[in-house]
């Protein structure tokens, strides 16, 4: 009997996850398509443009080809309006190397740029094969030992005031963690990336749930912006990124377990 409702939940879930995976789907096309279709419009309106404006003096392969530059260097990095005396940074610093390995090794993967050597991808796909288990084993390490700590306060707590209830006094500390660790791994750091990549607040969570739930959209990250010049040293701040996500991905990890635990 316990194993058919299993299966049974089991089979519900797949139904609620595909259902879901459309649902996100329909809803992201209906917000976002129609401003895609606005970018297109003006992007076609300004090729067309420029090449009737330059048809005397460039060839369509000419303007293509200047176009196609124009689109690499923003690629990698490289603002509109730099010179050779005043250029970006480069993306492959060691500031740039340092968050592309964290990313990599987190999985969020922001795809904002990758090796284009062939020793490059290469190298990024044996690092991976070893990096990416190890981050796994220490984001879980991490993650039990949080559940421990709690473990750990809640015998304590029971100890002192034994007439209070064992699993009142258990659940309380679970939300204790939950909500201290909502305000040290979203509040601080969105007011932190406000203030130092001056994103609005919204634009500052959005960055910070994408990033430690390892999704990694890459259409925000940190240290990236090429039209602005930081007060803080790059290399300190990816080191601090770095821990920040290693830390809050397993705490989110301890939150999605302990709610997947609830819905069983």
């Amino acid at each position: 009997m316990l194993h058919k409702l299993k299966n049974f939940v089991t089979t519900g879930l797949l139904l609620a996850f595909f259902v879901y995976l459309i649902f996100g789907a329909v809803i992201f096309h209906a917000l976002e398509s129609p401003a895609e279709e606005k970018m297109r419009i003006e992007f076609w309106e300004f090729k067309r443009n420029l090449s009737r404006r330059w048809q005397n003096m460039l060839t369509q392969e000419e303007l293509q080809g200047m176009l196609d530059l124009l689109f690499k260097a923003q690629s990698w990095g490289l603002h509109p309006d730099s010179t050779e005396e005043k250029s970006s940074r480069k993306r492959w610093g060691m500031d740039g190397a340092l968050g592309f390995s964290g990313a990599l090794l987190t999985t969020i993967g922001y795809g904002h740029f990758a090796p284009v050597t062939n020793a490059g991808k290469a190298f990024c796909v044996a690092y991976a094969t070893l990096g990416i288990p190890l981050t796994a084993l220490t984001v879980s390490a991490i993650a039990e030992r949080m559940r421990n700590f709690s473990r750990f306060l809640a015998k304590k707590i029971s100890e002192k005031r034994p007439q209070w209830n064992r699993q009142t006094v258990e659940r309380s500390c679970n939300a204790g963690r939950v909500v201290v660790g909502m305000v040290v791994f979203f509040v601080i750091p969105t007011w932190m990336v406000h203030i130092v990549e001056d994103w609005t607040y919204g634009d500052s969570f959005y960055f910070v749930f994408i990033t430690l739930s390892s999704v990694g959209f890459g259409d925000y990250v940190t240290g990236e912006r090429i039209d602005r010049e930081y007060s803080v040293n790059l290399v300190f701040y990816r080191v601090f990124i770095l821990l920040w996500t290693g830390f809050g991905m397993a705490f989110l990890g301890m939150v999605f377990t302990m709610m997947s635990k609830a819905l069983k």
